[in-house]
C-alpha cells in the first residue's frame, strides 16, 4: 500500500510536515508520527488514506518503495485521424474511472474527420464506462452528446475561440489547423479549463432540436 520510506519521501517531494499530511488524510498527527518510527500497526484503511492524499496531490508512486511527483506531460496529434486519435485517448482514460467530459467550441470541421461509425461506437462505449459529457457548441452546431448535455453560444462568443476538451487531468486543445490537436498533462491546467467551461456553460442557451415542418417535407 505505502512504506514508511515512501511516505517520507513523499512527504519530502511536497514540502509537508506530519500535521500537514495528517489534515490531507483525516489521521492524527500522533498517528502519522508513529507510523513514520514504526512504533504501531496501521490499519489497512489508514494506510490507503495516506497513500491517497499523497495521489491527490500529484505523487505517483513506484516499484522498489519508488515514488515521483508527476509532471505536465504535452502531447501532439497530428493528422487526419487526429480527432478520432482524440476520442481514443478520451476513452483509455476514463474507460476505468469513470468522470465527465467536458468539450467546448469544437466544430463541425472537426466531426467530419471521423466517420459516423466511429463516433456512435465512441457514445456507446463512454456510456458503458458510466462517462457523461457536456459540451457548448457555436448556435446552429452539431452537438457531440446528447441534446440534453449540449448547449448553445451565440456566434460573437465562438468566432475566434479555440476548441478544448477536458477529462480527467487532461486539456486537449484543437488549433487553428484542424489536423493538429495538443493535449495536455495537468491537474491545474484541467482545474483552470473546467473554471472556464463552467463559464461558458451558464451563459449558453439550451439545444434546441431542429424538427422539419410538414410543408417542407411535401416541398421535396
Amino acid at each position: 500500500m505505502i512504506t514508511i520510506g515512501q511516505c517520507r519521501a513523499a512527504r519530502g517531494l511536497l514540502d509537508w510536515t506530519q500535521q500537514d499530511l495528517a489534515e490531507a488524510c483525516g489521521l492524527s498527527k500522533t498517528a502519522i508520527n508513529n507510523f513514520e518510527k514504526g512504533h504501531s500497526d496501521i490499519k489497512i484503511e489508514s494506510l490507503r488514506a495516506i497513500r491517497m492524499a499523497f495521489e491527490s496531490a500529484n505523487i505517483e508512486f513506484l516499484p522498489n518503495d519508488g515514488l515521483r511527483k508527476k509532471g505536465e506531460h504535452v502531447e501532439v496529434l497530428k493528422g487526419s485521424m487526429a480527432f478520432s486519435d482524440l476520442l481514443d485517448d478520451i476513452y483509455a482514460a476514463l474507460k476505468d474511472k469513470g468522470g465527465d467530459v467536458l468539450i467546448a467550441n469544437i466544430d463541425d470541421d472537426s466531426l467530419r474527420q471521423v466517420s459516423r461509425q466511429k463516433i456512435q461506437e465512441h457514445r456507446e462505449r463512454m456510456q458503458r464506462a458510466g462517462v457523461s459529457e457536456r459540451v457548448v457548441c457555436h448556435e446552429g452546431g452539431s452537438p457531440l452528446a446528447a441534446p440534453a448535455a449540449c448547449r448553445w453560444l451565440p456566434g460573437s462568443q465562438t468566432t475566434s475561440a479555440m476548441g478544448f476538451c477536458i477529462y480527467g487531468d487532461k486539456v486537449a486543445m484543437e488549433l487553428w489547423d484542424k489536423n493538429l490537436i495538443v493535449i495536455i498533462t495537468s491537474p491545474e491546467a484541467s482545474k483552470a479549463e473546467r473554471m472556464r467551461f463552467e463559464y461558458l456553460w451558464e451563459m449558453a442557451k439550451p439545444f434546441v432540436v431542429m424538427q422539419e415542418t410538414d410543408a417542407g417535407r411535401q416541398g421535396r
